[in-house]
């Protein structure tokens, strides 16, 4: 059906999430028919659904998006008016990817893909994203043969399409379903007139083998026959004819019952003329498919529909209660779609509009109310944001200038969405002076508005030693603290010039690479560990020794920094680090070893605030290299190793994480499964990012390991750094007084490695079909942080509705006080939802009346 013419939440269905298992006979089919409805897992499964056409036809897509809205948009809009099922008409062209995709499709959807079948995918991902559960109807065997003009029989071999060839697109459609879990049933083939139900009865207990052996644990929608068979004297519409059908044609219960019916819009049928219209209705209809029920055998209704104007609206009413009578629970109307030229949809010719009317008469149907919750699919893959994911490194003055575009260029052509730049700026030629050279502050000021102008953060070091002083090398001297604080204060006007494309600092300044060690005796920016015997040095210290404890110098560095950098953070290369310059900072004795209580770790209470403890982050920049990780931690096994190790892990639940590989490959204690360990290393640790330069050898064995479905890299890739998945939203109503109190409370999990470590604001943006009118309502204007990783949050805020009428759709945004209209620093949900312009869309439609 039919002949062409010229968002929200419902309460979470049971199984919502469950994926399709492959395999044996001990797991139960997921979906079930019986003859009270179709089961889902054991529980109920009410299916309320819309039919939307268009991929059965030689356009190779949904109608309607030429109206410039996009697939989600109509998804969400009719989500929100309370169906949570789709009947999708599909052709063979689609199922074997021939063909090209009309081009309107891009008009309103411009992710829309150009193959039929990616954009067959496309359509079921995002109804998955949204909670709806798909019935794939093979429709016609060949895209020209639809309307009136249908062939009433699944295969004609004179037309070029044989009964193999009805199998094998009836298995191409099992096959989605195995892809895709919420598709719960196919349907066989679209009104079969031109059979009788023996002869139909015969080929879809055949064809239904076919499907049911690719999926044996989903159901199969056998629709009725025409008018060549037994209609009791009273004319059936194509697809409605079940007189005859008394079995459960050997399918137990994978066998669901679908048939068709209409009214006066779409034909004239003796039996709308009877003076008794229409109380004379409900014999037939039971003659007709109603019978089953008496049977014992499950039915629902797959296509029923019409204009809902004059006696068509009277026959509409009727067979609503007649359903209604019948308890039945699974129905399909035709259509969405406002261009079904002898039904209309439920949406206006402005594809936009709801037809109240309609809308009205299948809520009547509906098991409850538009509900007021929704749960959310979650998304598979990576979902790159900002100041997470792996970063690359560029180091001054080697590369004078920073091309971040070209950088971030360069590794996408090589798969990776880089988001995070460390830059890092040897000053060597600068150590002798007390006074930075204006060209290099210039270059500082360039090398910040480079990475704004690419959407990337910046992770910032600044040295004065690009090496060890290796035998027979140059020498390198830290400068006298004087000098290095001076250097620091010139530098803070540039980095708060632009500090929201600064994600963090890593502490530098002191020792061979900034990193803390080695330190120059004669400056004393550190002191010797405990215990241990330096000996004499040469100039400025010799290559790779333990004068790597905080002193006061250093904590006066570490605060002078943080003091030109409000809100940023500091990562130190040591957990000894952090845990010493918090213990000096309250009155500490210098010289010695951290006590045990000042490996204290952060609290909630303590996090992210304005203190020397919640501003200090970690890196490590010897990552996995052995059980120390080269002097990371104390050097010997034992209590206070695993201290460290622990307090770091902790303590990273609200700070930064970061740093890079030092070794060819990880090592990986005896006993231990090589990958899980290494990934397991990632999420005790929190991190936030890691360098893709460095160790060259690791990404490789990294790419080299396989792990869950894919490799070892593309877990990490997934999993660096926040992954907010939106669980589920509920909201206080959808039907609403201008500027009346709303309440949304989301239900956020944190699924990555690390959390957010710089603040972000939360705004709920309603923006008004038709004209595009954006109302935001801010939920907090900085200070979000989000759960801890692997943590889940629940967050509730009241706001006005939009004080204007309208219908206005629901969408959130996640964005960076510091950059608040640059999307490109908006954080992107790990939701199966739709995003754009740094927005996620929450799936909600709400009236403003």
């Amino acid at each position: 059906m039919k002949r062409l013419g010229l968002w929200l939440f419902l309460a979470a269905l049971p199984g919502l999430l469950g994926g399709c298992r492959e395999g044996g006979p001990s797991f139960p089919p997921p979906y079930a028919a019986r003859p009270d409805g179709v089961y889902k897992g054991g529980a109920l499964l009410p299916l309320y659904g819309l039919n939307w056409f268009g991929l059965e036809t030689c356009d190779r897509a949904p109608h309607g998006l030429w109206a410039g809205r996009s697939v989600g948009e109509f998804l969400a809009q009719v989500r929100g008016l309370g169906f949570n099922a789709l009947r999708l008409p599909v052709s063979p062209e689609v199922l074997r990817d021939q063909g090209q995709v009309a081009p309107w499709a891009r008009t309103g959807d411009p992710g829309y893909p150009q193959s039929p079948l990616a954009g067959l995918r496309y359509v079921l991902e995002r109804a998955q994203g949204l909670g709806f559960h798909v019935l794939l109807d093979l429709h016609t065997f060949r895209c020209d043969l639809i309307g009136g003009n249908l062939p009433g029989r699944p295969f004609d071999p004179a037309r070029g399409y044989t009964k193999g060839d009805w199998h094998a697109d009836l298995r191409r459609l099992a096959r989605l379903s195995l892809e895709f879990p919420n598709v719960f049933g196919i349907d066989l083939f679209n009104e079969p007139h031109g059979l009788t139900w023996s002869e139909w009865k015969a080929l879809a207990q055949e064809a239904a083998q076919e499907v049911l052996k690719v999926n044996p644990r989903i159901l199969v929608a056998v629709e009725g026959v025409g008018n060549l068979s037994d209609h009791g004297g009273y004319p059936a519409f194509w697809g409605g004819n079940l007189k005859e059908a008394t079995d459960d044609l050997g399918l137990g219960d994978r066998l669901l019952y679908l048939p068709h019916v209409y009214g006066p819009s779409v034909h004239a049928m003796p039996y709308f003329s009877h003076p008794s219209f229409p109380e004379n209705l409900p014999p037939i209809w039971d003659l007709h498919f109603g019978h089953l029920s008496g049977r014992g055998l499950p039915w629902g209704i797959g296509e029923f529909g019409g204009r809902y104007t004059g006696q068509d609206q009277v026959w509409q009413d009727r067979f609503a209660l007649y359903l209604r009578q019948k308890g039945v629970k699974v129905w399909f109307y035709w259509a969405l779609n406002p261009n079904s030229g002898d039904t209309g949809g439920i949406l206006q010719d402005d594809w936009r509009t709801p037809v109240e009317g309609k809308v009205n008469l299948l809520k009547g149907l509906m098991g409850a109310p538009s509900g007021q919750a929704f749960d959310f699919l979650p998304e598979g893959g990576e979902v790159p944001g900002p100041e997470r994911g792996f970063s690359v490194d560029s180091y001054y003055p080697n590369t004078p200038l920073l091309d971040a575009p070209g950088l971030v260029a360069q590794w996408r052509a090589q798969g990776f969405e880089v988001r995070l730049i460390r830059r890092v700026y040897y000053l060597h030629a600068f150590a002798g002076q007390d006074t930075l050279p204006q060209a290099f502050l210039h270059t500082l000021a360039q090398d910040l508005a480079s990475a704004e102008a690419a959407g990337v953060k910046l992770i910032l070091r600044f040295a004065y030693r690009p090496d060890e002083n290796r035998a027979g090398g140059p020498t390198y001297c830290d400068p006298p603290k004087a000098r290095v604080l001076g250097h620091i204060a010139q530098l803070g006007p540039v980095l708060r010039s632009r500090i929201g494309v600064i994600a963090y600092l890593e502490a530098g300044f002191i020792g061979p690479w900034g990193e803390w060690h080695s330190a120059s005796p004669e400056a004393a920016l550190m002191d010797p560990l405990p215990g241990y015997q330096e000996g004499a040095q040469p100039p400025c210290g010799r290559q790779n020794y333990d004068r790597k404890l905080p002193n006061a110098a250093t904590l006066e560095i570490v605060q002078a920094l943080l003091g030109e950098v409000p809100g940023r953070k500091v990562a130190l290369r040591y957990p000894m680090a952090k845990a010493k310059l918090v213990e000096l900072a309250q009155g500490g004795v210098a010289g010695t070893y951290p006590s045990p209580s000042s490996f204290t770790p952060l609290t909630p209470q303590e996090a992210h605030g304005n203190t020397l403890k919640a501003r200090l982050g970690a890196h490590n920049d010897c990552f996995l290299a052995s059980a120390d990780d080269y002097g990371t931690y104390y050097y010997t096994p034992g209590p206070q190793q695993e201290r460290e190790k622990e307090y770091w892990s902790q303590d990273n639940r609200f700070t930064v994480m970061g740093g890079e590989t030092c070794t060819p490959a990880p090592h990986v204690p005896s006993g231990e499964d090589p990958a899980r360990y290494v990934y397991e290393q990632f999420r005790r640790y929190r991190y936030n990012n890691l360098n893709l330069l460095y160790h060259p050898d690791m990404m490789a064995w990294f790419r080299s390991q396989p792990f869950g479905t894919g490799t070892l890299l593309e877990a990490l890739k997934r999993d660096l750094g926040y992954r907010l998945y939106l669980r589920r939203v509920e909201v206080s109503g959808v039907h609403l007084s201008p500027n009346q109190a709303f309440t949304v409370r989301l239900y956020l999990e944190n699924q990555g490695f690390g959390g957010l470590y710089n603040p972000k604001g939360l705004e709920l943006v309603f923006i008004r079909e038709g004209d595009g009118l954006r109302v935001a309502r801010t939920l907090e204007a900085t200070g979000f942080y989000g759960p801890p990783p692997g943590e889940e949050g629940v967050y509730a805020y009241t706001v006005p509705a939009p004080g204007q009428p309208g219908t206005y759709a629901l969408w959130l945004r996640i964005y960076d006080p510091d950059l608040p209209n640059n999307p490109a620093y908006s954080v992107p949900l790990a939701s199966r939802l739709e995003r754009r312009e740094g927005r996620n869309a929450l799936g909600f439609v709400v009236e403003v009346r």
